[in-house]
């Protein structure tokens, strides 16, 4: 783990500053971060400090300047509303998504929904379906079989335990608490309900996490057939490398970013 992180607290990512790090101007391109289930945009700010285009890291409903919205019943097509509402209001005009985790699915909607802005897709450990289906349909039979019940039964926030061994495998104690204590329930219906409609842009690329112990290697290999994508890279990280890998992952998304002709322009 790089020295220094995870010993220190995330700085909160406000309101006023999720458009980070520098200024916003429609010539630039921007990065959109999507965080995966039952986290937030604070997860993305140490990556976000060591990248140099403007970065809008948005709060899925439920959190953050959201935190008021109840998820319980939330379908998920109001989970991309919420999420395009923040995209239509980032105003650099050509838009790389970042998508972590469940999210793969919205960043496929927003892709397709916005196929003018769009850019980029780096799918960070990413659910991806094949064709227009829902993030249980990404997981194998008995896994779906068994996640299915958990889900009807137990509902969407695991217990403490399952969350640190999973989600957090790589992290200090310190992280992982802050983890835990953020978790937020979110609604079933976005683990079960199918797109309607998925961009899948040309020049993806899978980022794959080779020390995961949510989605195994193998799985994130089978998603990026299903992306389609161009390209992948590895990190030697469980499923949250924004926070155990910050480095690696923000110099991840500045090479891909030269590699599609949205480098930062230098005067």
């Amino acid at each position: 783990m790089e020295e220094g992180i995870g010993k220190r607290d995330i700085v909160e990512i406000s309101d006023s500053d999720r458009r980070l790090n520098r200024m916003e101007t429609s010539e630039a391109v921007g990065f959109v971060m999507l965080h995966g289930a039952g986290l937030g945009a604070w997860i993305w700010q140490d990556t976000v400090s060591r990248m140099e285009h403007p970065v809008l890291a948005i709060d899925l409903p439920g959190r953050g300047k959201h935190a008021n919205t109840l998820t319980k019943e939330l379908t998920f097509q109001q989970y991309v509303e919420a999420v395009l509402a923040e995209v239509d209001s980032f105003n650099p005009r050509k838009l790389i998504l970042v998508c972590h985790s469940i999210s793969g699915l919205i960043g496929l909607e927003i892709a397709s929904l916005r196929k003018d802005r769009i850019v980029g897709f780096i799918a960070v450990g990413a659910a991806i379906p094949s064709g227009n289906g829902s993030f249980l349909s990404c997981i194998p039979g008995m896994q779906r079989a068994f996640l299915s019940v958990m889900l009807a039964v137990a509902g969407t926030k695991p217990p403490a335990s399952a969350i640190r061994s999973g989600l957090c495998s790589d992290l200090d104690d310190h992280l992982a608490a802050r983890v835990v204590e953020r978790f937020v329930p979110e609604s079933r219906k976005i683990y079960t309900e199918k797109l309607t409609r998925r961009g899948t842009p040309h020049n993806a690329l899978y980022v794959l996490l080779k020390q995961d112990r949510q989605f195994q290697p193998s799985l994130q290999k089978r998603m990026a057939e299903n992306l389609q994508a161009s390209e992948t890279a590895e990190l030697d990280s469980g499923h949250l490398p924004m926070l155990s890998k910050p480095e690696e992952l923000a110099q991840i998304c500045k090479q891909y970013a030269e590699s599609i002709g949205g480098g930062v322009q230098r005067a």
